[in-house]
């Protein structure tokens, strides 16, 4: 699911900021202090950029970003294999708008050897893939239109499954569990389908708008109406009780104890605020025009988002790390707006982040791989 909104950091990220050692811009930046090599790997022109700059406050550190062009990074299967989508440029290209696209295809990216091997291929254009917790399953959709068919398939072996006969929107659907997706359908209810095609209800919201569900041990959120209501829904009791309204989105730490939770508090402005379980808020953490990317840590000690500024000039923009103990904000990328929600590697030493480039007068797409310790 995309998670996006709101850009400035709080007020007590700024004075942390202000003090801290910034670990890395981004690859569009120039600056003395970066180290960059370009490397190839199976044909694929990789930069790598090292800063090993230490924060003032945090342990943290930056290894180093290594940067792929032409490929969007989806989800991580393992620490050096992801999923990422590309053109298929095999297959015959089609005229659209006035101008020849050729699809975009599914395949699993080996970020040691460089080596792509095909996961989905065909002329329908894959993309919105998520991993499934286990790591043995893969969830995508076609994404021709705002809406449309998503699909389960085994990452070892098998065929695609069908989660649903009708399409719903594909910004829509996670994993509930290792091996059920959970996603709303264009009538209000909330469906769980498994890895075998083998479709439930859930619950019926009884509105016609849902979105942003997801789900974290027995207690699905989920947003509806004009007023962005957020109501968790008890699976084991079959209760819901609203939590908050002019909730964007929500995303549950991994232990499900915490709440990261993107609010808009006026037009133009939202704000991520760490509550508890029940929506109770603890600590704001950004405002601006957009938080995008929201993204819990393994281990859920950290956060990490993409801000965009409310005055770009004057306020920080790019992608940060906050550290929940210490309340630590970090830079990690600097002036870039990514296309997807960031994703931690398995062991939390690594962040993908993609992004569309603007180069030669053409968007294209690029990966970012940051690596932490």
């Amino acid at each position: 699911m995309s998670r996006q909104a709101g850009g400035r950091l709080g007020k007590a990220g700024l004075a942390l900021l202000g003090t801290a050692v910034v670990l890395s811009m981004t690859a569009c930046s120039s600056g003395e202090t970066e180290a960059r090599q370009v490397v190839e790997q199976a044909g694929t022109k990789i930069t790598v950029m090292d800063n090993t700059s230490e924060s003032v406050y945090t342990k943290l550190q930056l290894e180093g970003i290594d940067k792929v062009e032409g490929m969007r990074s989806m989800d991580w299967v393992s620490e050096d294999v992801i999923v990422m989508d590309k053109e298929n440029r095999s297959l015959a290209p089609q005229m659209i708008e006035g101008t020849e696209q050729y699809p975009h295809n599914l395949y699993l990216h080996n970020l040691t050897t460089g080596e792509d091997t095909p996961l989905q291929e065909g002329g329908q254009n894959y993309g919105a893939a998520q991993v499934s917790p286990d790591k043995k399953y893969v969830f995508y959709k076609e994404t021709n239109e705002m809406i449309g068919p998503g699909y389960i398939l085994g990452l070892e072996s098998g065929s695609p499954v069908k989660v649903d006969e009708a399409p719903f929107r594909v910004e829509e659907g996670e994993w509930a569990d290792d091996g059920k997706v959970i996603f709303p359908g264009m009538d209000g209810v909330i469906y769980k389908t498994d890895v075998q095609g083998v479709k439930e209800t859930v619950v019926d919201s009884g509105v016609p708008y849902v979105h942003e569900v997801v789900q974290s041990g027995s207690i699905l959120y989920y947003v509806t109406g004009e007023d962005m209501q957020l109501t968790a829904y008890d699976t084991d009791s079959r209760q819901s009780k609203v939590l908050k309204q002019s909730v964007v989105w929500v995303v549950p730490s991994p232990d499900g104890s915490k709440l990261a939770i993107v609010k808009r508090t006026k037009p133009g402005e939202m704000v991520l605020v760490l509550c508890d379980s029940e929506g109770n808020e603890q600590t704001e953490l950004a405002s601006g025009q957009q938080v995008f990317g929201t993204s819990w840590s393994p281990d859920g000690s950290k956060l990490a988002y993409s801000l965009t500024a409310e005055n770009p000039g004057d306020d920080p923009n790019g992608v940060f790390i906050s550290e929940l103990e210490s309340g630590e904000q970090t830079q990690l990328l600097g002036d870039i707006e990514i296309a997807d929600q960031l994703r931690w590697s398995p062991s939390g030493k690594k962040l993908l982040a993609s992004a569309a480039v603007l180069k030669d007068n053409k968007y294209v797409s690029t990966t970012y791989v940051i690596k932490l310790s």
